[in-house]
């Protein structure tokens, strides 16, 4: 039974009266804490944080995936106190320009993460037996959260440029949250592992599977070996996984002759799934694919493709694959254009504010997402690019994307990113920077005469890099500017 919420933590609280046997979530070493033991970890470290900080403090967490850190989701709002989540793989520097901007009264995390730092703030390592004691504290009385207080303080991924903190409140998140069970119609009762960092938004897929009292199986790193034999062991039934994740993942099924028998539901986000990759993902995988369009700015996604236009899509149905479905009833998604242009959201979901200051990053309650895209004659949201992304050469607007999708289904090609690069006849030339794929050789003429047999010819490459590997974020994107910077810097340097 799912009961309605407006506070983070009684998501928790529900199920644990619901299914207290259940497990909540099994940690990486295989622990299990059921939602019943769960709900009381969660009060717990409410009431020891209220006797360490003040009201509407600001405590950060710098860890791995774990248990600990599905605690903290639901515990420092429960105090009233406001959660910041810093990325553990930022460098030092960067951990302490994001500590400094929000001025924690408290850090807690990983010991090998908090002993780099230098003394910003008070920490506590999720091992120490201050930490310890904090989970065997007995809840004292309780701090009245409201549900627009403010939760969750997120950083974005910085794919295109410097991480910029987004505040949610319980009332955005829980709408994220609503959306996504119905938009995604997320089965009840399952155990689902999240590869992707708790630190960014895509951790609201633990809230997700708590609210339909589900297992949650956090994983500290994604490896194909290691999600195979997570899955194998614990049962996993669904998962979140980024397109790069799947390729590794058929990879090694190939090469081992592994299967996933519990495995029933997949879902992505991050990037659209090329056709290939995914009619070779439902010849080896025998689950439903679900998209979903969303960002830390909205607590998770507004959009949602289905698994019919999934099939339908691997069938030859290319107008399916190349939008990121509908939007769920609780948000509005518009075009501000007549046919073409930037995204705007509006619905409970987005956020009330930007860090520092809190301004809303909206107008008239409209997010100006910073996307380009397009309504298609079925209703959906078709993503067309960035609008950084966008690349003006000769005068004509071309989508980074649409080439990237191009070039992405040659036979040679297993990864690619297009950026514009500097050009002075041009103003801007595109560049391919490619990933080959093993035990392929392909020659830059041959891409650059795939794409121009396939969409307009002043949408060719002018230049293409073959390197081992792309840059990417920590939850799974590719790394644009780092791409960008790339490509400018070495052709900057083979022309000087």
């Amino acid at each position: 039974m799912m009961t309605a919420t407006t506070l983070l933590h009684e998501l928790v609280s529900s199920a644990a009266a619901d299914v207290p046997d259940r497990p909540a979530v099994i940690a990486p070493d295989g622990t299990v804490t059921t939602f019943a033991e769960f709900d009381r970890q969660i009060a717990s470290v409410a009431a020891w944080l209220c006797e360490r900080t003040r009201l509407g403090d600001r405590v950060a967490v710098i860890a791995d995936n774990g248990a600990e850190y599905a605690r903290l989701y639901y515990a420092v709002p429960r105090s009233g106190r406001l959660l910041v989540l810093i990325n553990q793989r930022l460098s030092v520097p960067e951990q302490v320009a994001q500590l400094e901007a929000t001025g924690p009264a408290l850090v807690v995390g990983d010991g090998r993460f908090l002993e780099c730092l230098p003394a910003v703030a008070p920490r506590i390592a999720f091992d120490s037996a201050e930490w310890l004691a904090a989970e065997r504290y007995s809840p004292g009385t309780e701090v009245p959260s409201r549900p627009d207080d403010p939760a969750w303080l997120i950083f974005t991924s910085g794919s295109t440029g410097i991480p910029k903190g987004v505040l949610h409140t319980h009332r955005s998140i829980i709408a994220a949250v609503a959306g996504t069970v119905a938009g995604r119609s997320v089965r009840s009762g399952g155990v689902y592992l999240l590869p992707f960092p708790m630190c960014h938004v895509a951790g609201y897929n633990v809230l997700v599977q708590h609210r339909t009292q589900s297992t949650v199986l956090p994983m500290p790193a994604f490896r194909a070996d290691a999600f195979v034999e997570a899955v194998q062991a614990h049962g996993v039934t669904s998962c979140s996984l980024a397109p790069t994740m799947l390729h590794a993942l058929l990879a090694h099924l190939d090469e081992t002759g592994a299967r996933l028998p519990s495995l029933r539901d997949v879902a992505y986000g991050s990037a659209a799934i090329p056709a290939d990759l995914l009619r070779r993902a439902l010849s080896t995988l025998d689950v439903n694919f679900h998209q979903g369009y969303g960002m830390t700015e909205t607590a998770g996604n507004v959009t949602f493709l289905g698994p019919a236009e999934h099939r339908a899509g691997a069938d030859g149905d290319a107008t399916a694959l190349a939008s990121a479905g509908r939007p769920h009833d609780g948000v509005e998604v518009r075009i501000d254009g007549t046919d073409v242009g930037e995204i705007l959201v509006r619905g409970a979901q987005v956020t009330v504010g930007l860090w520092p200051g809190g301004r809303p990053p909206t107008t008239d309650g409209w997010l100006r997402t910073g996307d380009v895209g397009r309504i298609d004659d079925e209703g959906r949201l078709v993503v067309l690019d960035r609008i950084k992304d966008v690349i003006i050469t000769g005068g004509e607007n071309v989508s980074s994307r649409e080439v990237e999708d191009a070039l992405s289904i040659h036979d040679a090609v297993e990864h690619v990113a297009v950026v514009g690069v500097p050009d002075d006849y041009w103003g801007e030339a595109i560049c391919a920077v490619v990933v080959a794929r093993p035990g392929s050789d392909p020659a830059a003429e041959d891409l650059i005469a795939h794409v121009r047999a396939r969409i307009a010819p002043f949408k060719r490459p002018r230049h293409v890099l073959f390197v081992d590997a792309l840059p990417t974020t920590s939850n799974g994107k590719i790394a644009k500017q780092a791409v960008r910077e790339y490509a400018r810097d070495l052709l900057r340097r083979s022309t000087g």
